[in-house]
């Protein structure tokens, strides 16, 4: 059975929250108790226990179930959902343990003093309060480093791009059809859901395929590959159609919920760009470049030739297209603000027909 790229990268997280937590629990016993072999384990059990049931929370239910919620709302339910959590779990380990020592069955254990006397202790409160701590740290700096990108956090701690820096990036335009249509159709506020729906599903894809998004641009999303990232497994070609095939599993939420079923089109182009920050009391990351410009130019050229995917010649040098893809020529196109002509192909899925201009 193959694991997807997403699910891959989901126990990641999970194993570094957990192992996060876990050692933060260690340090904590070792600082209250020394070396001290019980308590070490104890609390060792607990963080290792935490870790994973928040991890898996925040995946599996909060980032995917109330992704919508307020923010005042979300914190509330997870303070609450935390301190429940934590509560349960350390009494749950408390009590193993003190039933192992004594011998005793979980029916007795409960009622027993030792633990009774740990609940009420300075000791189970201080556990609790540095578990809840620790826990909101952790998923604090991880909402952070989503609202600002992948990695984008890390790099600013670095100082990767200060000063700039010269990169070679393959790099998508992707870009929703008839938006202006759409927009005028639903209103604003539904108009803004169904763009935020429509960023949603294709974001699975994305990761699958190692994109990174680098910046939505109303009703446009840009995304980029390093060049090893791009040529595996064709990943720059193939994110454009696992997109695709996303969108379309969701055709019937778009219909019932707007009415509109989303429809785009993308520009694929590679070459250098300046990558460095910017701006003052608000910093980015962005990136500063012909091959930036003429990507957005490409992408714009798909609704003159009636195609849905465009790649220039230099992007299909070095990737290398194999019998699920092929490349139609389109001839050398003179791109807006550019000198000379650019060889542009249409991206077509083999089981496809081709189309002909």
């Amino acid at each position: 059975m193959t694991v997807s790229r997403q699910n891959r990268r989901n126990l990641k997280t999970m194993l570094i929250i957990t192992a996060f937590i876990s050692l933060g629990a260690v340090i904590n016993a070792l600082m209250e108790h020394g070396f001290n072999f019980a308590p070490v384990i104890n609390e060792f059990t607990i963080g290792l226990l935490f870790g994973f049931a928040i991890s898996a929370s925040e995946i599996y239910f909060f980032e995917r179930k109330m992704r919508r919620a307020r923010f005042v709302t979300l914190l509330a339910v997870r303070t609450l959902f935390y301190l429940a959590l934590c509560t349960l779990i350390i009494i749950t380990v408390a009590a193993s343990r003190v039933g192992f020592e004594g011998n005793l069955s979980y029916y007795y254990v409960f009622s027993h003093e030792d633990l009774i006397s740990y609940i009420k202790s300075p000791e189970f409160t201080e556990l609790l309060i540095y578990s809840i701590v620790l826990s909101f740290f952790v998923n604090f700096v991880r909402q952070i480093n989503r609202f600002l990108g992948q990695n984008v956090l890390l790099n600013y701690i670095s100082g990767k791009y200060q000063p700039p820096v010269e990169e070679e990036l393959i790099f998508m335009f992707l870009d929703l059809n008839s938006s202006t249509t759409i927009a005028e159709k639903l209103g604003v506020k539904r108009n803004h859901e169904f763009l935020n729906d429509f960023f949603h599903e294709m974001t699975d894809a994305i990761l699958e395929c190692k994109g990174k998004i680098y910046q939505y641009v109303g009703d446009e999303v840009v995304l980029t590959w390093s060049i090893n990232d791009g040529k595996s497994d064709l990943n720059c070609i193939r994110c454009f159609f696992l997109i695709q095939e996303k969108i379309n599993e969701s055709k019937n939420h778009f219909l019932r919920n707007y009415d509109v079923f989303p429809e785009f089109k993308a520009g694929l182009h590679a070459g250098a760009v300046i990558a460095g920050e910017i701006g003052d009391i608000k910093k980015d990351i962005v990136y500063h470049g012909d091959t930036v410009n003429t990507t957005a130019r490409i992408e714009a050229e798909c609704n003159k030739y009636g195609k849905k995917f465009l790649a220039s010649d230099d992007v299909l040098k070095i990737l290398q297209l194999n019998s699920i893809y092929k490349a139609v020529s389109l001839g050398s196109i003179k791109l807006r603000g550019r000198k000379s002509e650019t060889r542009m192909f249409s991206i077509e899925d083999n089981n496809e027909p081709v189309k002909t201009v």
